[in-house]
């Protein structure tokens, strides 16, 4: 039997603490890997680690086979993850990495797991008013082009033709676990839920945003920043102060 991908390759880890205080788990967007997050390293406190989620098929895992089904993409990140929930930890997610990051978030609790300290989601209307889409059935062109409106990648990609297959190929698998999710009514978290948006996104409305109020029994906070949808460049600096708060910092 061929043996699995080395557990590490789940998390990218950029600046790694041997005592961390508290762990942010950041899951990427559409197309991204954890690179996406590595701005933010100098904005967070020296006692906070940085832990990326890289998935299959990019980046260091180029070998590896997509996956586009939810349940085995968080089957194949809890094994490498569970062993940094030994300490407080945040879990983030932008975009499409918010509908992974609050179904881990559920998973977690149903396995009787650690629960996040808090829960950070940007730019994603709440998981009950998501709506049904079907991107990953548009051609080449038309699905690319998605992706670069939304602001997860940059147009210059779409004139490299020797690029534009292997990230086709990426994008629609990620668009393949993000559309096949149903919300199922459960019951909320115990968890806070932070969620952060820009002034100026056009894709996703505010009030739907503030939706995932529904989401927790604990406290609830709603931050709109001076960005568009694809906000990762201008949040680092709320996200730091955000883990400050956490950690009774100033």
């Amino acid at each position: 039997m061929r043996p699995g991908p080395a557990p590490t390759r789940w998390l990218a880890r950029p600046r790694r603490l041997a005592d961390p205080r508290l762990r942010l788990i950041c899951v990427p967007h559409i197309g991204a890997g954890g690179a996406a997050f590595n701005s933010w390293v100098e904005r967070l406190p020296a006692e906070v680690e940085l832990c990326a989620v890289r998935f299959p098929g990019r980046e260091n895992r180029l070998g590896e086979p997509l996956i586009d089904e939810l349940g085995a993409l968080v089957d194949g990140l809890l094994p490498a993850l569970t062993p940094l929930l030994d300490r407080p930890f945040v879990l983030l997610g932008h975009c499409s990495g918010s509908v992974i990051a609050f179904e881990l978030a559920r998973r977690l609790r149903a396995d009787g797991g650690a629960a996040p300290a808090l829960l950070v989601v940007s730019s994603s209307e709440a998981p009950r008013l998501r709506p049904r889409s079907e991107l990953h059935l548009l051609g080449r062109d038309e699905l690319l082009r998605r992706v670069v409106e939304f602001g997860g990648m940059p147009k210059e990609v779409l004139d490299d033709p020797d690029l534009l297959p292997m990230l086709e190929r990426i994008i629609r698998a990620d668009y393949r676990v993000v559309e096949r999710v149903r919300y199922a009514p459960a019951p909320p978290l115990d968890v806070p839920i932070t969620v952060i948006g820009g002034r100026r996104d056009g894709f996703v409305r505010d009030a739907d945003m503030a939706a995932w109020s529904a989401e927790t029994t604990r406290e609830f906070t709603f931050h709109l920043i001076d960005a568009e949808h694809f906000i990762l460049p201008e949040a680092g600096e709320l996200v730091g102060r955000l883990v400050r708060t956490l950690m009774g910092q100033t």
